[in-house]
């Protein structure tokens, strides 16, 4: 029997570490194909990758962690940049050069076909891919989608627009005014969005089950000591995702213990995240 796959769909980007002169591969369907256990998973990234230094960083880490990536294309185009600063494990952003962020058309050869297949497909906010989600939701596959931190991606209109298309749902709350988990639950439930899970730095996770009403609080290991948090968020939901879909590709037919079990080795997953450099190390010197 031919091992299951996941699919990360959209963003990739560059993070360089100017107080330490040093630059890393990452993007959240980057980390997403990264950090899918592949005890459980294969994994393919399928995203525009720029022909350009940072693209082939992008490319060879990706080839070096065991990620599929015969779909991706190469696009005359810069690779997004962010600008950082790690100080005592936790980044501090500085600036960043937007890419064009472009994604392979679903036309392409077997791409289709592929995806059908997969046993989830991972998009974020940032990776412009709003329409090939909808499209692909119509198709039956299951879609997770991370909604990031930034408020313009929590509104109403927009989760009108993108959350009806999303079975697994992430939201960071680290920038959210008090009440906007309960205006963004109580949308998503509308919406019929399955799971919503809810983050916010060091405080633990909360996961609802929309269908059966049910609120799930997980767990964060606290490491007194990060050596970098970058990545860690990417992570947890990238574990939380395939550990639940492996129990059952049903969402809806979750056990209690199910869920529970899959929150605890997504911490176990991060923890380990947050002891290496960079989303997932493949560091190189910064020369121009």
């Amino acid at each position: 029997m031919s091992k299951k796959y996941v699919v990360g769909l959209g963003d990739n980007v560059v993070d360089y570490y100017q107080n330490q002169n040093v630059k890393y591969p990452g993007g959240n369907a980057v980390n997403f194909s990264v950090f899918a256990p592949k005890q459980l998973v294969d994994s393919y990234y399928v995203g525009s990758l720029a022909k350009d230094d940072d693209g082939e960083l992008i490319l060879n880490s990706l080839k070096d962690e065991n990620v599929n990536t015969s779909f991706c294309n190469r696009i005359n185009a810069q690779t997004e940049k962010t600008f950082v600063n790690i100080v005592d494990g936790d980044r501090q952003f500085i600036d960043s050069i937007r890419g064009t962020r472009l994604l392979p058309s679903l036309d392409e050869p077997g791409l289709l076909k592929m995806l059908d297949s997969a046993l989830v497909v991972y998009s974020a906010c940032h990776a412009n891919s709003e329409n090939v989600i909808a499209k692909l939701h119509q198709r039956g596959i299951i879609i997770a989608y991370d909604f990031s931190e930034m408020a313009k991606y929590h509104t109403a209109e927009y989760l009108d627009q993108v959350a009806k298309n999303v079975d697994i749902a992430q939201f960071s709350l680290s920038e959210a005014k008090a009440d906007d988990l309960e205006r963004i639950l109580k949308q998503c439930i509308k919406l019929n969005t399955t799971l919503v899970l809810f983050t916010n730095g060091g405080k633990p996770p909360l996961l609802f089950d929309c269908n059966h009403r049910k609120k799930y609080v997980g767990q964060v290991k606290y490491d007194p000591a990060p050596i970098d948090t970058m990545g860690a968020g990417d992570t947890f939901f990238a574990n939380l995702v395939v550990y639940l879909l492996t129990k059952t590709k049903n969402l809806k037919n979750l056990s209690e213990e199910d869920i529970n079990e899959s929150l605890t080795k997504a911490a176990l997953a991060a923890a380990k995240t947050i002891r290496q450099k960079g989303s997932f190390g493949h560091g190189t010197k910064i020369t121009k």
